[in-house]
């Protein structure tokens, strides 16, 4: 029952992007031939998302946006190859 509650806790967190996997760096490294998403192409994304980016950079291989969304920060984390998007974070 703890493990099953721990899980739930955990996927929760995970869900609200207050949680971050240990292999960050792997999860965003490029494979073999993969090419990277160009920084016009992230921020595109963005603002699908309705972010109005003000800051955009590689951490850990993976792109992470900064910006805001109806008036209110956000960070966002996408996947350098398929632009996925992550994590995120409103503030």
């Amino acid at each position: 029952m703890k493990t099953l509650i721990a899980a739930s806790m955990f996927a929760v967190l995970a869900s609200a992007g207050l949680v971050h996997a240990d292999d960050d760096d792997r999860r965003c490294s490029l494979g073999a031939g993969e090419v990277r998403l160009s920084l016009a192409e992230i921020e595109k994304k963005a603002a699908a998302e309705g972010i109005e980016t003000r800051e955009i950079e590689l951490d850990d291989g993976c792109w992470e946006v900064k910006g805001l969304r109806d008036g209110l920060r956000v960070e966002a984390v996408y996947h350098p190859v398929t632009g996925a998007l992550l994590a995120h974070r409103d503030d």
